[in-house]
């Protein structure tokens, strides 16, 4: 039985797209934490801004600070209305599932490269190709930070070896 061996082409391709979905994970973890951490400081500021001891604060204020009263009430309103508008807590989940979708991928990837005389190596690394396409379709609507992914991208790199740190 003759085997099956990926060429030099589609082994190059199979390294990167590991080392790309291995970025990508870590890339959305970050944004997963980052809106996390956006909503939880939302949340924790309107509840601040809107409890009872901020309002009896502001009803002790002397007369010459009394635009505080209007300023910290629409700035409640602005924080809460910003909250509900950023979807932040949406963004996180989607974000934490792109996360464990692209480390799925990234799985994938190490078991054709490690085995690339396998008879289907070829057509697991289309399907691998395949599903990376719609996962980079699916992280669209999310922000191109791109000073964090070249920070992940270094990061992967260190880790393999690949550059020094």
């Amino acid at each position: 039985m003759k085997s099956a061996m990926l060429s030099e082409a589609q082994q190059a391709r199979v390294w990167e797209g590991m080392l790309g979905a291995e970025i990508r994970s870590l890339y959305f973890a970050d944004l997963s934490a980052r809106y996390h951490r956006h909503q939880r400081l939302s949340t924790w500021g309107s509840l601040a801004l809107s409890s009872g001891a901020a309002v009896s604060v502001l009803a002790t204020l002397p007369e010459y600070l009394s635009w505080l009263r209007p300023a910290l009430t629409l700035g409640t309103a602005g924080l809460s209305a910003w909250t509900i508008a950023m979807q932040n807590q949406k963004f996180a989940i989607d974000a934490a599932d792109l996360h464990s979708r692209w480390n799925r991928l990234s799985k994938d990837y190490e078991r054709v490269w490690e085995n690339v005389y396998a008879e289907d190596a070829a057509e697991k690394l289309e399907a691998l190709e395949d599903r990376a396409a719609d996962l980079s379709k699916a992280g669209c609507p999310f922000e191109n930070d791109e000073k964090s992914m070249l920070r992940w991208e270094t990061h992967v790199l260190q880790q393999r070896h690949l550059v020094g740190a």
